[in-house]
């Protein structure tokens, strides 16, 4: 099975990954999807900024179904993908063999 996730739903995965860490209420973290030789993220929860790396809003991502989908993390194969100059989308593969 196959994925669309829209530039909502990456920043929403990313918001609950940093509310998380901050302990703060995913609704009043803000993030800023940023691509500049490379996918990142920066949010900002109450004083506190983060910045997330590709690596890190993969996680976010993964977290993110896990939590609310019941998808199993480690079955996920997900890919940022910059389809135009104004969007930045995950695409992902469900049940994805590792490696």
């Amino acid at each position: 099975m196959q994925l669309h996730m829209s530039e909502q739903d990456v920043v929403d995965a990313c918001a609950v990954y940093v509310a998380r860490r901050c302990q703060a209420d995913p609704r009043d973290v803000v993030v800023d999807l940023i691509y500049d030789r490379g996918f990142a993220a920066e949010a900002r929860a109450g004083w506190q900024t983060v910045r997330l790396s590709e690596q890190e809003m993969v996680d976010a991502i993964a977290e993110f179904l896990e939590a609310y989908h019941n998808f199993d993390p480690y079955a996920l194969d997900i890919q940022l993908q910059f389809p135009d100059e104004n969007r930045i989308e995950a695409y992902v593969v469900v049940g994805a063999l590792p490696g």
